[in-house]
């Protein structure tokens, strides 16, 4: 029977009607089977972030530990350069003391010496006019027994010569008794002078017994100072040690972490790749068209504080890809939908605080995911559908983070981009 029109109609539709009922449980499957993916992969990356940013904290801590370490031996060391500096000052008092001491005791000495000299002079010169006193006691009548003999009929000229040789002895008496009294003034002056040089090299030696003390001190100091700063020398090794290994190990754990990532992030795109038509002109899921300009701005007030890029993080102080971009706002500030989208979770990490992500689906043929953290809460569950403008949460400072904002990432095909190049 040859067929009709309306026969071969209906044995098609009834053909084609076959094959999707046999195609579409597998397109579902592989649809829930994405998401499936798509959300454990979310899970991962989100533990893969705490963990680098606790990994990174502990090595901020350790970092600091080891800057205030470095900051106490350097204290120690610039005392202990002036405790080793007043040193250095004592030693060289001390032996210009030693010098002075030295010529007072030499100049003493000296004196000491001309002092014996005069006092064997003195009793030399005493003793001289001590007999010329016990002669001069025994023959009273020497001038008067020459003045008896020229009477007599002696020599004139002998005479002359007695008185003359008399009167050189009376001379020569009454000098060595002037010089008497004159070594005896001496010998005062010298008593005097070597009792004052005794006094001055007593208060030398005092000042260098004082001195020498102080630099006994002095010494006990630098070595004290030499064993804190040994101290500080062996916690600062532990430190920077410990500094060291917890920064190895956080790079060891950054560097697993993002090949994971990557891996996750190329099944992603692949699945994606398989299971998303070809764009058409009119765009789907969440609009159409470039890059640009496809999303609001989930804040009314537009304040950016950090972009999107390689950045010094605030709280660990290492060099990280900030993911997303950071508007600054006071907490409180209501947080709006960029576009429409579905809730994908909603849930609180010790990294991004209170933390919202929402599918933005189909935009310009590649998938947008955008998320929303350090909120002080979000006012959707997930599931839930919401409209571009719709109010998600509220600005915040949970989990990491250095005061009141917003921290706004946008996932292209499940990789991080620059949301400035899709906001308009």
């Amino acid at each position: 029977m040859r067929s009709t029109p309306r026969s071969a109609l209906l044995a098609f539709t009834l053909t084609f009607a076959l094959l999707a009922a046999l195609a579409g449980p597998s397109l579902a499957e592989s649809q829930d089977d994405l998401e499936r993916k798509k959300n454990a992969t979310n899970s991962e990356i989100n533990g893969a972030q705490q963990s680098y940013d606790e990994s990174s904290k502990a090595a901020a801590d350790a970092a600091a530990v080891l800057q205030a370490s470095q900051a106490q031996l350097a204290e120690a060391q610039s005392a202990l350069g002036s405790v080793r500096g007043q040193l250095v000052a004592a030693q060289a008092l001390d032996a210009q003391m030693q010098v002075k001491l030295a010529q007072s005791e030499a100049d003493l000495a000296k004196v000491e010496s001309d002092l014996a000299a005069g006092e064997q002079q003195v009793e030399a010169s005493t003793d001289d006019v001590i007999a010329f006193t016990v002669e001069t006691l025994q023959d009273p009548g020497a001038g008067l027994r020459t003045f008896n003999e020229l009477v007599n009929g002696a020599d004139p000229t002998e005479f002359t010569e007695q008185v003359a040789i008399n009167n050189t002895i009376a001379d020569s008496q009454l000098s060595k008794l002037d010089t008497l009294d004159a070594t005896r003034v001496m010998l005062d002056l010298n008593e005097q002078k070597v009792q004052a040089l005794r006094d001055q090299v007593q208060v030398e030696r005092d000042e260098a017994a004082a001195n020498l003390a102080n630099i006994t001190v002095l010494e006990q100091q630098a070595t004290e100072q030499e064993a804190s700063v040994a101290q500080l020398v062996q916690a600062n090794s532990a430190n920077k040690s410990a500094a060291d290994a917890a920064v190895a190990a956080d790079a060891a754990d950054i560097a697993a972490l993002e090949a994971e990532r990557n891996r996750l992030q190329a099944e992603i795109q692949a699945e994606i790749a398989r299971n998303t038509p070809p764009p058409s002109s009119g765009g789907g899921g969440g609009g159409g068209g470039g890059g640009g300009g496809k999303l609001s701005y989930p804040l009314d007030s537009i304040r950016i504080t950090s972009p999107y890029g390689y950045r010094i993080h605030p709280i660990s102080g290492a060099r990280r890809l900030h993911s997303g971009m950071d508007f600054g706002s006071g907490c409180g500030t209501p947080i709006k939908a960029p576009a429409d989208g579905t809730v994908r979770e909603r849930y609180f990490s010790s990294s991004y605080g209170n933390r919202v992500i929402l599918n933005n689906g189909t935009i310009n043929g590649v998938n947008i995911v955008t998320t929303y953290n350090h909120m002080t809460r979000s006012v959707v569950s997930p599931g839930q559908r919401v409209a571009r403008g719709q109010v998600i949460g509220y600005v915040g400072t949970t989990g990491l983070s250095t005061g009141c904002h917003l921290h706004w990432e946008v996932l292209v095909n499940g990789s991080f981009a620059n949301p400035a190049s899709w906001v308009g």
